[in-house]
């Protein structure tokens, strides 16, 4: 498949799993995106495993990342290792990942740190990182990157984002949706946004951080030739069908025709 250009169409939100499973869902082999995880230093803890669901009628992908202990089995995420950006940018320093894939997972994680110290009131660097810094966290963010990396993908959009409502639980308590990290990360990149009257938590810390970083920019998708696209499903069944759509092509002939045009009127 030729495309260059991806678009995450968000009507329900994202979150770092809805990213992976629109990546899987567009032909990145979920065996290649294992390979990845086992690179990192956290690669013996965590497993990823992919399945078909429905949304609303609708089929999608899922993708899970499960939390291996030490004896191998299963654990509950919510008791995971908890770190600091600096060993989190060690850990994907070391990782030997591509330079596109370390570069934008660096990005992502320093765009997390800013937002949550900017929220508590400390620098980036001393960020206690909780739901954000843990494992499924790491997976969800290095792993997306390397599947954007995979498909060639050179430019990122995304649509506006859905503000969601309600409270969501977290380590420090309940918090109102959007929570604060979210709500900085958009603050700080100026993301248009929108409700589609669902009372409940739609776009994740790890979903914004990856789209503010990515994104070239918000709104309508760009003027492209449509080579394939990826269904990405979230955990919960929800009013609308919850999935991420992420859209891959090219340039338009139109708009390269365009360009051609503009650069021959002013030479």
């Amino acid at each position: 498949m030729s495309a260059n250009i991806a678009y995450f169409d968000c009507p329900a939100g994202i979150a770092g799993d809805m990213c992976l499973g629109a990546l899987v869902s567009a032909g990145v082999p979920i065996e290649y995106l294992s390979e990845v995880l086992a690179r990192l230093t956290i690669g013996h803890e965590v497993k990823l495993r992919a399945e078909l669901v429905h949304r609303n009628g609708q089929q999608a992908t899922k993708v899970h990342v499960d939390l291996l202990g030490e004896t191998g089995l299963e654990t509950d995420f919510k008791h995971g290792h908890h770190r600091h950006l600096p060993e989190i940018e060690q850990i994907i320093r070391q990782a030997n990942l591509s330079p596109q894939t370390e570069a934008r997972s660096l990005a992502i994680f320093r765009q997390l740190a800013i937002a949550e110290g900017s929220v508590h009131g400390i620098p980036p660097e001393q960020v206690h990182f909780h739901e954000v810094g843990a494992l499924d966290a790491i997976a969800d963010i290095v792993c997306t990157c390397a599947g954007l990396d995979w498909l060639g993908v050179e430019q990122v959009y995304c649509s506006a984002l859905p503000v969601g409502g309600g409270f969501a639980l977290c380590e420090h308590g309940k918090l109102p949706v959007p929570v604060p990290a979210v709500l900085k990360l958009w603050e700080m990149h100026e993301v248009p946004v929108f409700s589609n009257g669902i009372e409940k938590e739609l776009v994740t810390p790890t979903g914004a951080a990856i789209a503010v970083t990515l994104s070239k920019k918000f709104g309508a998708p760009p003027e492209i030739e449509i080579k394939k696209i990826g269904l990405g499903a979230g955990s919960h069944d929800l009013e609308i069908p919850n999935i991420l759509r992420l859209w891959l092509g090219k340039k338009s002939k139109s708009e390269k025709r365009s360009k051609k045009k503009q650069k021959r009127s002013r030479s």
